[in-house]
């Protein structure tokens, strides 16, 4: 979990200070690594799984994590232009960062929607629920070392 955690806040707070040559490349080698790290963290937390329902659930839960990664690029997009406005910020464009967020959050949602059912077919109800709780867990945590490393909003300029 602890890897997990650092290597999360490498993908959100590193790539602020890279420059756009290397950005692309070390996003993609921490998404690769992030996505060994979950995946471990995902099989240690769901214990065990049947052979017939390791078939059903792995490849489900790839797909869900390749479409995950897009929202990864997009957090790291947002934060990088948050990152250089952050000296000069407007209204106008910490408006814009929120609303891009929010979209983002949106959208996030519509996977869980997307992936629901096709998780629901690999797994029991409560299997079900518990690999979310462990997903949710792991997005949760990730999201606050995430969000505790970035400066916050100065409020008080006149721009």
């Amino acid at each position: 979990m602890k890897k997990l955690l650092i290597v999360f806040v490498l993908l959100f707070v590193a790539p602020v200070f890279a420059d756009d040559a290397t950005l692309s490349q070390f996003v993609q080698l921490l998404k690769t690594d992030l996505r060994a790290t979950a995946k471990e963290n995902i099989r240690k937390g769901m214990v065990t799984f049947t052979d017939e329902e390791a078939k059903r659930f792995w490849p489900v839960y790839d797909a869900y994590m390749g479409e995950l990664g897009k929202f990864l690029d997009a957090r790291v997009a947002l934060i990088a232009a948050y990152a250089e406005d952050y000296d000069n910020m407007t209204d106008a464009k910490a408006r814009e960062l929120l609303d891009r967020r929010f979209e983002q959050l949106k959208l996030r949602n519509n996977l869980d929607v997307k992936y629901r059912p096709k998780f629901a077919e690999a797994l029991s109800t409560r299997r079900l629920v518990r690999f979310y709780q462990l997903q949710h867990e792991l997005e949760a945590l990730i999201e606050i070392q995430a969000v505790s490393q970035i400066p916050k909003m100065k409020w008080w300029q006149d721009n």
